[in-house]
This record gives structure tokens, sequence and C-alpha cells, in this order.
């Protein structure tokens, strides 16, 4: 499964209405391309763009999401360059707790599922927590910035190990 973390969003204290619809910067935007070109999207297995050396992870086979907008918006190209409808789980609202969050997806990545799920840092770095506690072999640096995503590895509904993927220089 793939856990990704919202792209960079208008900040809190700048943004006046609900945090809930906050949306995404230029910036932001342009990570959350960056996040649908690392997958496999088209009907033949191809990227919307040739990213060069660069592996491609598998094409997702569904979309979860956080409701809030910024979440959402981070997957609306992978959503639009795969066809998938983004679902959203309240269980993936900031604040969630994280062992819930990982109980709750480890079963969703099984025979051969692909699931991207975007949600908050403070729910991520919990899950990264927990996997680092377990024992869980982690690849890469134990971060969690705006744009990057957490290949959690499952096999039979235990998580055997998880690799970091740095946002993209955009």
């Amino acid at each position: 499964m793939y856990l990704v973390r919202h792209c960079h969003a208008q900040a809190r204290e700048a943004w006046a209405g609900s945090d809930e619809e906050r949306p995404l910067t230029e910036r932001g935007t342009r990570e959350a391309k960056a996040i649908a070109d690392r997958f496999e999207t088209g009907a033949d297995g191809t990227p919307s763009r040739d990213l060069g050396a660069v592996p491609l992870e598998p094409r997702p086979t569904s979309l979860m999401s956080s409701s809030a907008e910024r979440c959402l918006a981070t997957l609306r190209p992978l959503s639009a360059a795969c066809g998938l409808e983004i679902a959203t789980a309240e269980f993936l609202a900031e604040g969630s707790d994280p062992g819930e969050v990982l109980t709750r997806l480890k079963d969703s990545s099984t025979g051969g599922r692909v699931p991207v799920v975007c949600t908050h840092g403070d729910v991520i770095w919990g899950i990264v927590q927990l996997l680092e506690k377990a024992g869980v072999r982690l690849a890469g640096p134990l971060d969690v910035r705006k744009g990057s995503i957490w290949v959690i590895e499952t096999v039979s509904g235990s998580v055997k190990s998880a690799r970091y993927i740095p946002p993209a220089k955009v």
C-alpha cells in the first residue's frame, strides 16, 4: 500500500475558511501531479509522462483519502490518470489513531491490490513510529515531508517492510 502525505497547502494562519477546505498551493498542485507521474497509470501500464530512469510504482487499484480538501486535491491527478474514484474515509482524518489506521489498511493490500491512501503528517508519522517499534525494516530516512510517500509491503496482512519516497523537486 502507498501512504501519501498531502502536498503543500495554504498556510493555516493565512486561510480564513474551514481547515477542512484548505486548498493546495501552486507548489502543492505541482507536487500532486508529480505523485501521479510516479505510478503506472495508462491502460498499458505507462505513466502520464516519461520519468527516465525512475522506476514506476504499479498501477493503483484503489484510491482512498481523508475528506480534507488538501488530501483530495493531492490524489486528483492520480485519479484522473487512472480513471479511479477517490473514496473518503473519516478514519484517515488529521488526529486519527495511527494504530487504528494501520489495522484498517493492512487488509486493503492483499490479493494483488495496490491501494493509494492520502492522509496527514501526524497520522503517517505515527504509523512509521509504530512500524519502527515493531522492528519492521524501514528503508530510507524516517521522514514524512509533504508530498512524500511511504510504501508499506504486506504479506498476509502483516507488514514486512516499508520504504520512503521523498517528494518530487518541483
